[in-house]
């Protein structure tokens, strides 16, 4: 579903902020082009985020930032930050780890000729708006805008909470089968077109793509099947199942204990317009930053030895934190003891989300490359 649109308003705007509206943050500023390397894993920009409110929801938004805020220290997303004050009162404020990143907070906004396209990103059970942040961090690099917020009763706040017996207070799970979250991605695209904040007249709402990692690939399924303008939707680590004529880009490892292979491949090979990156190796976190945040040590030295624990659940949620982590256990019986390193599939994870949201947004390059060495099977479906 490719548009000629963006290709239009990159050559029609001349030196207009935006599209249309109020010129935002950047009315005034000399324009700053957007700088994008060739190698498509690769960034020459800074990165800005914020929190933002729209609507009812609390928004993270990743950025081009002005040139200005180069160098700036980048935002760390802790571990703490994210507990409930229940769970933090049992644990006494213990040393957690946090994940680092490359966004500037509250950076100026970028002075651009064109809106950007726009990106919602959509986490997983367990997970948390910035679980994925080198991935929405590095597409702000490479001139998208993206926005992520909590999905109620599948966050790691909500989940926390339950660990315990009784649960504590804030334990708030979904009820099975259920998902909410295709309508916060509604809403927040509701809101933007009343009211974008700091990105008034940045952004070009009629071009958009969703990405989602395990229960948010399958959120993100459901917004290809019911957005029919939609221009992209990126799956990862969960079964694509998609029957329109959104393109999909399926990234999965052959070594996801969570999510088996054989299920992908079966929904996969439904899709009427795919492409599919495998990774030789990788498991079910390789498409997150979770494993920076070492659950299975939080697990195993904080929450294990208690009386208080269910330990059924706890052995569930230790295993969905740590499937893909280096040193977590591999427990797909073919793949021997180690996943393959993040800093492996790491930059394939960005090249390929890029250069395929460039093709579907953009209409530039020739998208997902064909070989990105031995661990990297790309494939096609349908089409």
């Amino acid at each position: 579903m490719l548009r000629s649109k963006w290709m239009v308003l990159a050559l029609g705007v001349g030196l207009s902020p935006a599209c249309g509206g109020d010129k935002g943050e950047t009315g005034g500023a000399s324009v700053e082009e957007l700088r994008l390397p060739d190698d498509p894993a690769t960034i020459d920009m800074p990165v800005g985020v914020r929190t933002i409110t729209l609507g009812d929801a609390s928004v993270e938004v990743w950025y081009p930032a002005a040139d200005s805020a180069a160098g700036g220290a980048g935002v760390s997303v802790a571990l703490i930050d994210l507990i409930p004050a229940s769970v933090r009162d049992v644990l006494g404020e213990p040393d957690l780890p946090s994940i680092a990143t490359i966004a500037i907070r509250d950076a100026p906004l970028r002075p651009l000729a064109e809106p950007l396209p726009v990106v919602y990103f959509s986490h997983g059970f367990g997970g948390f708006a910035e679980q994925s942040v080198d991935l929405t961090s590095h597409l702000a690099g490479r001139g998208y805008v993206v926005f992520s917020t909590v999905h109620a009763g599948r966050s790691i706040g909500d989940l926390l909470p339950c660990l315990f017996s009784p649960p504590l207070d804030g334990c708030a799970l979904a009820p099975p089968g259920s998902d909410a979250a295709p309508d916060d991605i509604r809403a927040m695209q509701a809101a933007l077109a009343v009211d974008a904040d700091f990105l008034a007249g940045a952004l070009d709402l009629d071009t958009r793509a969703v990405v989602g990692h395990s229960a948010g690939g399958a959120t993100t399924s459901t917004m290809a099947e019911t957005d029919p303008e939609l221009d992209a939707a990126v799956v990862m680590a969960a079964p694509p199942v998609v029957s329109t004529s959104v393109p999909v880009l399926l990234l999965d490892g052959s070594c996801d204990a969570i999510i088996p292979e054989a299920g992908v491949v079966e929904a996969f090979a439904t899709v009427p317009d795919g492409v599919r990156v495998r990774m030789d190796g990788a498991g079910h976190l390789a498409f997150s930053d979770i494993c920076d945040l070492e659950f299975g040590t939080l697990a195993d030295t904080l929450l294990a030895p208690r009386d208080d624990v269910n330990e059924l659940f706890l052995d569930q949620l230790s295993a969905l934190g740590t499937d893909g982590c280096p040193g977590g256990p591999v427990n797909v019986p073919e793949c021997g003891d180690t996943f393959l390193g993040l800093d492996v599939s790491g930059p394939v994870i960005r090249a390929s989300t890029t250069s395929f949201l460039d093709l579907h947004l953009r209409g530039t390059g020739a998208g997902v490359a064909s070989d990105y060495g031995a661990a990297f099977e790309v494939s096609t479906s349908g089409g």
